[in-house]
């Protein structure tokens, strides 16, 4: 191309009008070596008619007229040439502008990582196919240079679809398409995509579309990682749940006799015992029962966590029932001198809630905190209607909870540790309150200063509907 450029010019006068001196110097070679001897031609044939009978001043006028003219004629060839040349020079810069702009676009695109991008005309021919749709899709770029899109790397149940998205584009320049679909590699594998597409008007019968995908490959696989992941754990919680229930009935069954014959012999009726035999009868009571508690509390646990925990929903007042509860933790609160008490409410609130469930959750926390308050300490149970929930919050203040403990709070069988408190227990407690709160639609929180005081709070809906029962 550049050869047949250089044979349509052979005098280089497009290379010499890039000098910046060219248009001065050219304009005074033409005044040189053209205008000015033709003037001088035109002057001696004046003056041969001057012999003639035309007057010497005559002569001399035109003589002096006609060279204005020619230096009015070079200042015009001055301005045309040097319009000419600077539009020239214009255009050039532009197309170099153009090219580098070009240039730098294919540069970016080819260095966007994992981002395959094509483009094509309306036809669906494609012009452009970077690095990434290289590896992607295993063809070269000169494989799939003038092929069409559609026969290339669409399958057949997708191309009504990309179709549509481009005639869309078509008939509006700033539409745009989003989809995730699967395309096809040069192998035959189908590649999932996301993919988007946008237009780009060149002129005004010339429209070049851009289509832009990045590889999901790995997302999927991931997402079916975690699919089976979740069944394969669903699977474990329900072997695990059905174990649980077994073997809680199993223990449960020797636990109760245990219980039960401890019992008569620490209450006589099986015949008198001495003070040693009564207290050891009364020691395996108490394991027992704490046996029985540890063997039912993981037993809910595990219905819980598997969602099949049976929720009896019915309406109550919250106050009265508040104030039982209190009632029932007092001997509690007696024993160690902690007061304990929640304010009272002017106005009745009636909520839905399962009563029993609720009432363990509030046992737990009175109970935690009876136990961590120093003696003669202070539990407050507070709670307030806020929309369409109810707020709860049991304060102490007590030993309080050091910062890198709160994450730990709600797992289950873990106990934090405390050299002033015995906190003898399985660690379930404060995961069954959590539970339980969930599924009356609510959550738990925590507020502590480490020394001074304590606040376990929880929310739970006012009412339920059908699918929560």
């Amino acid at each position: 191309m550049k050869t047949q450029i250089d044979d349509l010019d052979p005098l280089k006068l497009k290379k010499w009008f890039q000098k910046p001196y060219s248009v001065p110097v050219t304009v005074l070679l033409i005044f040189l070596l053209l205008l000015y001897p033709a003037w001088l031609y035109v002057s001696n044939w004046f003056e041969g008619i001057s012999d003639d009978g035309l007057l010497l001043n005559d002569v001399y006028f035109i003589k002096a007229l006609s060279f204005i003219l020619i230096l009015l004629a070079t200042n015009v060839v001055y301005i045309v040439l040097s319009k000419h040349v600077n539009l020239s020079r214009t255009l050039k810069d532009q197309e170099e502008q153009l090219d580098l702009y070009e240039i730098k676009f294919q540069n970016v695109i080819n260095n966007v990582p994992d981002v395959a991008v094509q483009g094509f005309d309306s036809d669906y021919s494609i012009h452009y196919w970077n690095a990434a749709s290289e590896k992607m899709y295993g063809y070269s770029k000169k494989e799939a240079m003038g092929q069409k899109i559609t026969d290339l790397i669409v399958p057949v149940e997708n191309k009504d679809y990309f179709e549509n998205i481009i005639n869309s584009l078509l008939d509006d320049r700033s539409h745009m398409g989003y989809k995730e679909i699967d395309l096809i590699a040069i192998s035959g594998k189908r590649v999932p995509v996301y993919s988007s597409f946008s237009a780009v008007e060149v002129s005004e019968k010339q429209v070049e579309i851009f289509s832009m995908e990045i590889d999901l490959s790995q997302r999927k696989q991931m997402e079916n990682d975690l699919m089976e992941a979740r069944l394969l754990a669903d699977a474990s919680n329900n072997a695990k749940s059905a174990f649980l229930a077994n073997m809680s009935h199993e223990i449960r069954t020797p636990l109760n006799a245990i219980i039960g014959f401890s019992d008569m012999l620490s209450d006589n009726l099986a015949g008198t015992l001495n003070d040693r035999q009564t207290r050891y009868a009364k020691y395996i009571s108490e394991s027992g029962h704490h046996l029985l508690g540890i063997i039912n509390n993981i037993l809910d646990l595990s219905k819980a966590e598997s969602g099949k925990m049976d929720m009896e929903f019915e309406h109550f007042e919250l106050g009265s029932f508040v104030s039982s509860t209190i009632e029932s933790m007092r001997p509690l609160a007696d024993a160690k001198n902690v007061s304990l008490f929640a304010p009272l409410h002017s106005e009745a609130v009636t909520i839905e809630a399962d009563a029993g469930k609720l009432k363990q959750v509030l046992y737990n926390l009175i109970g935690n905190a009876i136990k961590f308050s120093d003696d003669g300490g202070v539990v407050m149970v507070f709670y307030k209607q806020v929309n369409n929930f109810i707020h709860f919050e049991v304060k102490d203040e007590g030993i309080g909870i050091n910062e890198e403990d709160m994450d730990k709070l709600f797992n289950p069988f873990i106990q934090l540790e405390n050299a002033h408190v015995n906190t003898n227990g399985t660690g379930l407690g404060l995961s069954l309150v959590k539970k339980m709160v969930e599924l009356h639609g609510g959550n738990v929180w925590v507020k502590s200063e480490y020394g001074k005081y304590s606040i376990f709070g929880f929310t739970i809906l006012m009412e339920h509907s059908e699918n929560d029962v």
